[in-house]
């Protein structure tokens, strides 16, 4: 059966929405617009769409992916017409590609996201600007996080920092573009890179604003994106 890989943005209100909900949300739109989804057998037929990393409530994104199984080819274009129209408010289908039916999913393949990082901050008399160059200059930063068991867990988040690509202070805001792990064994979550240089810089952000930008394969040095990865 043909696979259809879709990129799509969420933002505005839609953001606020968790990611089961944007699964069902997302189901009703594949309903109303006919799109020819494939469904699982059994008792319990679902249909198969298969996503990227989760996307954490609160946050926007311009880089969203999903995976869907059709019953049939259906044209690009049209496919975007028929869902977009269907789609609410705050999430919208960018590009899409049918990939090879036998692709590994998206889960297997993403190990790194792009993200930018708005920070509203009273920076009169305060050099922001270089406690935040020398805070992601630093070897080891260590924070501590709960699993599932209750059991606390202490790691060190540096080593999951890939790469920082702008640091900028202006206006009252600080705004930082930086490539993190993601999915797998080694997870950044955003808020966790946030709450740490909060910390290390010793000045509360007054607001937060966090956009993933895009999801991405990462070789070594080099970064792909799973939308072209089969061209």
């Amino acid at each position: 059966m043909p696979i259809i890989r879709v990129q799509f943005f969420k933002k505005d209100t839609a953001k606020y929405i968790s990611h089961l909900d944007l699964i069902r949300t997302v189901q009703r739109s594949v309903r109303r617009a006919d799109i020819p989804v494939e469904y699982s057998k059994g008792f319990n037929p679902h249909s198969k769409i298969a996503y990227g990393p989760a996307l954490a409530v609160g946050l926007s994104s311009d880089g969203e992916l999903l995976d869907m199984e059709l019953k049939m080819h259906i044209d690009e274009t049209e496919f975007m017409e028929r869902l977009n129209v269907n789609l609410p408010v705050g999430l919208g289908i960018t590009a899409v590609k049918y990939v090879p039916d036998k692709a590994p999913s998206l889960t297997a393949i993403i190990n790194a996201a792009e993200y930018r990082i708005t920070c509203s901050v009273d920076t009169a008399g305060q050099n922001i600007g270089q406690r935040v160059e020398e805070f992601f200059a630093l070897d080891s930063v260590f924070i501590e996080r709960t699993d599932k068991r209750g059991r606390k867990k202490r790691f060190n988040i540096m080593p999951m920092i890939v790469e920082v690509k702008r640091i900028e202070v202006a206006d009252g805001q600080v705004i930082i573009e930086v490539i993190t792990d993601t999915g797998g064994k080694s997870n950044l979550k955003p808020t966790d890179l946030v709450a740490a240089l909060e910390r290390y810089t010793g000045m509360p952000f007054e607001e937060t604003d966090i956009h993933r930008k895009r999801l991405l394969i990462r070789r070594g040095e080099e970064y792909f994106s799973p939308l072209d990865i089969y061209d």
